[in-house]
């Protein structure tokens, strides 16, 4: 049984396609979400993201932070068992595991990559290191 499943975005495409999935995996099973953004306090990225409707035309140069677009998108889906969490930490990977043994998480549902091949060379991917740290399960998105 699946009873809580955590899911960490970033705002990017693939985290709500792993969000999305996550609300179809709970609807199965009546799981509740918990959908976790970590945030880097010197991230110099902090360009906020574009939205773009489903033909890839730019909807909105969003003011809206990662959580806002999850939390629109989620309204989207209906799925009411659903709540939204946001910390400050240098470290993505360990604050998603450390955060999944704190709720005993059944399931953590996460993208593939989020943020760019670069970033992703410099500082490791994220999904990667919560496959081989988390204390349960792990599916990942593409």
């Amino acid at each position: 049984m699946i009873n809580k499943i955590l899911v960490p975005i970033d705002g990017s495409e693939i985290s709500m396609r792993a969000m999305n999935f996550a609300i179809e995996l709970g609807r199965s099973f009546n799981s509740e979400l918990i959908v976790l953004n970590v945030d880097i306090p010197y991230d110099l990225s902090r360009i906020k993201p574009v939205v773009k409707d489903k033909d890839g035309k730019v909807v909105e140069s969003a003011q809206l932070t990662p959580l806002e677009i999850a939390e629109r998108e989620a309204k989207k889906s209906g799925y009411e068992r659903i709540s939204f969490k946001k910390y400050v930490d240098i470290d993505p990977a360990e604050k998603i595991c450390e955060v999944a043994e704190k709720i005993d998480a059944d399931l953590i549902v996460m993208g593939n990559r989020g943020m760019g091949v670069l970033a992703g060379f410099f500082l490791g991917s994220v999904s990667t290191k919560v496959s081989q740290s988390a204390h349960c399960p792990v599916t990942i998105v593409k």
